[in-house]
């Protein structure tokens, strides 16, 4: 006859059997629509994105000059688009209209979980270099460190919370570390060349958020 030790004991074994990996893995929920939302400045508005992605249909919600605190104040778009899957693309502006010490993540991150919380899949965007000829005296001419320190703080926020990254970046950089200034119409925003670079970035991400499990 079992004694009141080995009766725990024998408990125990059971519910750790019951809970080890023989349990069939959980279903990732589909997506709520192959609907793809950018959200972003001029970088995104002047991206001919549905000549890319010819797969799903794509609603482009850039509007130009905007900072990222600007693009919160108007996610409900995204939240009302149906979209399935959301790129936010933004903090070029918030480096040169608030300056790096002020600027940060924060908006970015808000929408992120707007969108999350709303079932829609987040891919968040890396900012690109940038050597765009600024006006003298008007804002605050990001610098590479301050483009570099934003990118490591959005890494850091999809990494905290499972979204994915399109790191532009480093694709839009020589084998040497410089810019690759072919890619750009004026230092600052892509050409043809360039956003078929960010397409190249973006497109798997795409494809692995609209995924679904049998």
């Amino acid at each position: 006859m079992l004694n009141i030790r080995q009766a725990s004991l024998a408990w125990m074994m059971l519910t750790l059997s019951a809970c080890s990996g023989n349990d069939p893995p959980a279903r990732v929920q589909a997506p709520i629509s192959n609907i793809v939302a950018f959200m972003g400045d001029s970088i995104t508005q002047y991206w001919a994105v549905s000549d890319y992605d010819t797969t799903n249909p794509t609603v482009n919600l850039g509007i130009a000059g905007q900072t990222t605190v600007q693009m919160l104040a108007r996610f409900d778009a995204v939240l009302s688009s149906g979209a399935g899957v959301v790129v936010i693309e933004g903090g070029i502006n918030d480096l040169y209209y608030l300056g790096p010490t002020v600027a940060n993540t924060d908006s970015i991150a808000k929408m992120a979980a707007e969108a999350k919380a709303a079932g829609i899949r987040v891919i968040i965007a890396s900012l690109l270099p940038d050597f765009y000829a600024y006006p003298a005296g008007v804002g605050y001419p990001p610098q590479s460190g301050d483009i570099l320190a934003m990118n490591e703080a959005l890494m850091k926020l999809c990494s905290d919370n499972g979204y994915l990254y399109a790191d532009y970046y480093d694709e839009f950089l020589n084998a040497d570390g410089t810019v690759n200034k072919s890619l750009y119409l004026d230092g600052l925003h892509p050409d043809a060349d360039g956003y078929a670079v960010m397409w190249k970035v973006l497109q798997p991400l795409l494809n692995e958020e609209l995924q679904t499990m049998p």
